[in-house]
């Protein structure tokens, strides 16, 4: 470990959404592989306190940390890269920004003074950025950061970021420039197959503005960064050629870190630093994985359905799709999503005809999590369809309610079982209900969130045999629960509830279908997408994925070639 933490900051020019999380992320494993430990903030600056109560089709998914946080989604994508745990507190937004500094002035921390942007908020950021050095790496080590990625979310020259540009600012004088970089992501545009560097350009200028040069500038691009360009960012930029990298499109994201590399980043960023390199990097793994990703799509497809309610914004699912392609690649399957709207389909005519014909269509069904009403139903007719057509099932967090309202309406009769959630437009008997220790009068940060155990009693069950362990600890972000009155009448009559909350024993967390009833029906109240990651699949999904392209259940060996990439 270093005797001083290192921070490496990513701001955005031009637009949002560029991929500066993917750069970031792909940064890291780079500096990972020259021996350095890395950690990561974002920083958001809306004044939401976090992502919790956040519009999917807005800002897309809600990640959840080991600790309960709501996080931005490109939490998530560190957590992937780099195989580390982030916490809540490695999100940082104006909206928390702002709590701590107003509960500090009522608690007279301030003494009298009248408290302002300078200095107080830019203090409390760079108070915050300076923690997280302090923060092990992951929960079971003392291990600190080397180096402390910043990404600063949305764009240089928004007016609700100029405290955090401040910040960097400052920290550059207060901690020298050897120990603090810059880095500017922009895009390139084309026109008339002419790349266009003048936004990029007051991009640049945006960030003078701030008082703050580049040390280094990443262009995306269609195509590769041309010459002329490159030169001219150069001037605009006032940094050598050197210090301008080309990121154009690529296929799989794997490929960005080989394309960094091979423009010796990392390198350029260790020597900015003065820093050694101590290791000599194995970046032939992401060449060899693209190779093996070519030659999966020219197997036969395996088509999976994903019946959700926000499919306007994939982003939503990000980490799910993310999950359900990392466990096709470690068992060779080429996997294909296709993505049903529910809400759509519910304001189609004969909705529940034309979704039986669009499932007709998949290996597997997998029904995700969400709120609310809309397309709850027919979720409910998608766990009827899976169960009775006996199509391999993955039902997860409301997945795994509407599957136990499925199974009460349809094997129990119940035919008004529903859900507590749904009370004001859906009355009947309550199979799902509110968990006691949740306050209903508290809507943001106020669910059964983060890492949980489940213990699992029958080792002949699906749920034993997928995670070969008695106790799988996995993240939650829920509301409501099977009612534990109803719990024995789904058991007598076949539903197996074959994990269970182990603090309490009596929330259940994992239900299937016995294996002679039908070949993979299962659901889990957690979260499984949260704690996969890049080449390390969670367990369940691979044993969904197999079961998809094998039509049963099968424990699948990891594929040789994948396995040498790890």
């Amino acid at each position: 470990m270093l005797n001083k933490c290192k921070y490496l900051f990513i701001c955005g020019a031009i637009a949002s959404g560029i991929g500066k999380g993917t750069i970031n992320s792909s940064i890291g494993m780079l500096l990972k592989q020259y021996g350095y430990k890395v950690s990561f903030l974002k920083i958001d600056p809306y004044l939401n306190i976090d992502a919790g109560t956040m519009n999917p089709y807005e800002h897309g998914e809600v990640f959840v940390t080991g600790d309960g946080g709501e996080v931005d989604l490109d939490i998530g994508n560190y957590e992937r890269f780099l195989d580390i745990e982030l916490s809540f507190y490695h999100s940082l937004t104006s909206g928390k920004l702002y709590q701590k500094i107003l509960q500090k002035e009522r608690e007279g921390h301030y003494l009298g003074k009248t408290v302002q942007v300078i200095p107080h908020v830019v203090d409390e950021i760079k108070n915050w950025i300076r923690h997280l050095t302090t923060v092990p790496l992951k929960h079971d080590t003392v291990e600190k950061p080397d180096i402390l990625l910043v990404e600063v979310g949305g764009t240089v020259g928004d007016l609700e970021s100029t405290c955090y540009y401040e910040a960097v600012r400052q920290m550059i004088n207060e901690e020298g420039k050897d120990n603090v970089g810059l880095i500017m992501l922009t895009y390139i545009l084309t026109l008339n197959n002419e790349q266009k560097t003048k936004p990029a350009q007051n991009g640049i200028k945006d960030l003078r503005y701030t008082g703050l040069i580049a040390d280094f500038i990443i262009c995306r691009s269609e195509t590769e960064l041309q010459i002329q360009q490159r030169d001219k960012l150069a001037m605009f930029g006032n940094i050598s050629k050197d210090s301008i990298f080309s990121v154009p499109n690529s296929q799989h994201i794997y490929d960005v870190p080989e394309v960094l590399q091979k423009q010796k980043l990392a390198e350029h960023i260790l020597d900015k630093f003065k820093l050694p390199l101590q290791k000599v990097p194995n970046i032939q793994q992401y060449t060899k994985f693209g190779q093996y990703l070519k030659e999966l799509e020219q197997q036969k497809p395996v088509t999976v359905g994903i019946m959700g309610k926000y499919m306007k914004n994939l982003d939503a699912y990000m980490s799910l799709i993310k999950a359900l392609k990392e466990a096709s690649y470690s068992i060779k399957v080429n996997l294909q999503l296709k993505y049903i709207d529910l809400v759509e389909f519910q304001n189609s005519p004969n909705p529940e005809e034309q979704l039986e014909k669009e499932c007709d269509q998949f290996d597997a069904i997998l029904v995700p999590g969400g709120f609310g009403f809309n397309g709850f139903n027919l979720k409910i007719k998608c766990c009827q369809y899976a169960r009775e057509k006996k199509k391999p099932f993955l039902g997860i967090c409301y997945g795994f309610q509407a599957a136990v309202i499925e199974y009460a309406q349809n094997i129990l009769g119940v035919k008004d079982a529903t859900s507590e959630e749904l009370k004001e437009e859906q009355v009947g008997t309550n199979f799902v209900v509110f968990m006691p220790e949740i306050n209903p009068k508290l809507f943001g940060g106020n669910m059964r969130l983060g890492n949980h155990e489940t213990f699992i009693e029958n080792k002949e069950s699906i749920a034993y045999q997928i995670y070969e362990s008695e106790v799988v600890e996995e993240r939650h972000r829920h509301r409501y629960e099977v009612n534990p009155e109803k719990i024995q009448t789904l058991n007598e009559k076949g539903l197996i509830f074959s994990g269970k909350d182990k603090k309490t024993g009596s929330r259940m967390e994992i239900l299937e279908l016995p294996k002679d009833q039908h070949p993979f029906y299962v659901g889990v109240q957690y979260h499984p997408e949260f704690t996969s990651k890049n080449f390390k699949p969670n367990p369940l999904f691979v044993s969904f994925v197999s079961a998809a392209a094998n039509g049963e259940y099968r424990k699948s060996k990891i594929d040789t070639n994948y396995n040498n990439q790890i």
